[in-house]
């Protein structure tokens, strides 16, 4: 076993590498506090993710936390989004000015448009929109931080707490199975993990081992950290995501699409753009007891298309074969009442690059005062609040988290309580208080905004883009 050096003792050791924990990095960092250490179970920094999308409320929160990574990360996205749309218009320039996502019903109205430049944003919320991939996302955060407190290959395997410290045993080299509850991991014929389970074998031994005064959970969705604290306590059951009853159905590539296809979905629905959702929004689906499914149509070429559909499934309906995923997806939309047309673009996908991804979620209104933090732990991003990633919310949430945290804990650090107990219970408390309601209002838009209107739209991205996150970091400052 390795220990630090001189068996030290960090201020904060934050779990996990992705954007959120390397944004909460900068976020302490900036507010003075430097004795941290970032420990990741990666063996390396790979090219792993989608595209991100950064919503007001999330540049806004990345502001708070460094003027710097700000105007990086933004820099970045600008190109990043200005390029990809100027791939996908080749020589048609009306394509590039396109400036709305359309969600249509069936009969080709535009029931829902959502605004894809900056500015739209910006004029509206004050700040505006970029989008880049996930990877690069983190690459420019970890570009902010001294390498030498950015651990790799260290996964954190057992945390135990004292009155003093926290102590987190790490393990190196091991063979890590891939995330089944991750959007872009998982492969149709792997099986989800659904029970509460140790989170390494009695027998193993440990690697390094680290001291922190206050340790965060960053780990994303399927947190170690998480359950280990959740572990044996009145919250077990909520260790693990649960299934939120939501899929996607995806196919990639589908190539040699016929004339008359391509030609009725671009007079009817495309009509010049590259992308359009998809459902049916007749008074037959708005039932409690029926979720419409949404489906989202990218033309790929002039004969090739990809699509995403988004559907409720029962848990016992995932991982069937991809000839059966197929025939469920056509069934669907059959019963949605959807034209015939979108079950025969379906019944084009090649079996072997069919995708199929459940969607699970931590859910932030479970009945529990306290839910995000116990003594020197606490909860961030995925880890606290993971979801479906229908309301582009997920990295959004999680820097604003960043923002917040790393304003408590300096606040604790500043008035010198790592030794209070009594304080940093209070701290935390503070922090999922200003946080929680956010995230439980996210989580419903998440769930349910597939059969919103244009106005009920528009009301929920005031509720949440309009706050400044400076002033919710400032709350801190007040009555302390």
């Amino acid at each position: 076993m390795n220990l630090a050096p001189l068996d030290r003792i960090y201020d904060v050791l934050i779990v996990g590498a992705g954007p959120v924990g390397l944004a909460t990095a900068i976020a302490l960092r900036q507010r003075g506090i430097n004795n941290i250490l970032v420990v990741e179970q990666a063996r390396s920094f790979r090219e792993v993710g989608q595209v991100v999308d950064l919503l007001p409320n999330g540049l806004k929160a990345l502001k708070c936390i460094s003027e710097d990574a700000y105007q990086q990360i933004k820099k970045v996205g600008l190109g990043y989004s200005q390029a990809r749309r100027q791939k996908s218009a080749g020589n048609n320039q009306q394509t590039v000015k396109k400036r709305f996502w359309f969600h249509k019903n069936t009969e080709g109205k535009v029931v829902r448009s959502i605004p894809l430049d900056f500015d739209f944003w910006y004029d509206r919320y004050g700040e505006g929109k970029v989008s880049l991939p996930w990877y690069q996302l983190q690459t420019e955060l970890r570009s902010l931080l001294p390498s030498a407190i950015v651990k790799v290959n260290h996964r954190c395997v057992a945390i135990t707490q004292d009155a003093s410290y926290v102590t987190v045993n790490c393990v190196s080299g091991r063979e890590i199975t891939a995330n089944p509850f991750a959007h872009w991991e998982k492969t149709a014929t792997e099986q989800p993990i659904n029970t509460v389970s140790p989170a390494v074998s009695p027998q193993l031994t440990y690697d390094h081992q680290f001291k922190a005064k206050l340790v965060i959970a960053a780990d994303g969705i399927n947190s170690t950290v998480r359950q280990l604290v959740y572990a044996d306590s009145a919250l077990s059951q909520w260790a693990k995501p649960k299934y939120s009853g939501f899929s996607a159905i995806a196919c990639m590539q589908i190539e040699q699409v016929s004339h008359e296809i391509m030609q009725q979905l671009e007079e009817k629905y495309f009509q010049g753009d590259m992308v359009v959702t998809l459902r049916n929004d007749s008074p037959q689906l708005k039932s409690p007891n029926i979720d419409s499914p949404r489906l989202i149509l990218i033309k790929k070429g002039e004969n090739a298309l990809s699509y995403l559909f988004h559907t409720a499934l029962k848990y016992e309906q995932l991982h069937q074969s991809p000839e059966a995923i197929i025939n469920l997806a056509t069934d669907i939309l059959n019963k949605a009442n959807f034209p015939i047309i979108f079950a025969q673009v379906i019944e084009l996908s090649p079996p072997q690059a069919i995708i199929q991804r459940p969607y699970y979620i931590h859910p932030a209104n479970i009945p529990e005062p306290t839910i995000w933090s116990n003594n020197r732990l606490v909860l961030v991003g995925d880890a606290a609040h993971g979801m479906p990633p229908f309301a582009a919310q997920g990295a959004n949430q999680g820097l604003a988290d960043a923002a917040v945290i790393g304003t408590a804990i300096a606040n604790i650090i500043q008035h010198n309580d790592l030794d209070n107990l009594e304080i940093i219970n209070q701290q935390f408390s503070k922090y999922e208080q200003l946080r929680r309601p956010s995230v439980e209002k996210v989580q419903e838009a998440t769930m349910y905004n597939h059969s919103w209107s244009q106005e009920q739209w528009e009301e929920y991205s005031d509720t949440i883009h309009r706050p400044d996150v400076k002033s919710v970091c400032d709350k801190f400052l007040l009555n302390d």
